[in-house]
């Protein structure tokens, strides 16, 4: 009973350390041997920014590639540094960048997202 137990536990850890599980990027091919852009669904997180408020992000372990996507524009801070509206030139590489849409974030651990506006984002990552 007790070897039984312990086997019982040690699956549902198994299962519930998958859960949370990020998908792999991948670019499929169509019928036609083409490859194609659909992507399957990764692990999506979603932000609500108040205006003009930097959010620090945690990045999940083991992302890779992340997507954007946004109700309102959003500048970005990937690595350490906090996202901001430019109120004048950046020429030393430290700026936020607008609207990025994918991003190669492999050995980050959190980002810095702002907008003018109050707005919905949701950050989809990927191994």
């Amino acid at each position: 009973m007790k070897k039984t137990l312990i086997i019982i536990t040690a699956a549902i850890m198994l299962i519930a350390s998958n859960a949370l599980a990020l998908d792999s990027f991948k670019i499929f091919r169509n019928y036609k041997g083409d490859q194609t852009f659909a992507i399957p669904q990764g692990y999506v997180n979603t932000y609500l920014l108040t205006a003009s408020a930097a959010k620090t992000i945690t990045i999940p372990t083991g992302s890779r590639y992340v997507i954007f996507a946004s109700t309102a524009d959003i500048w970005v801070r990937i690595g350490t540094g906090t996202a901001a509206i430019p109120a004048g030139d950046t020429n030393n590489g430290t700026g936020s960048e607008l609207n990025p849409i994918c991003r190669w974030i492999e050995g980050e651990t959190q980002m810095s997202v702002i907008s003018a506006y109050a707005a919905k984002v949701s950050i989809t990552y990927y191994e």
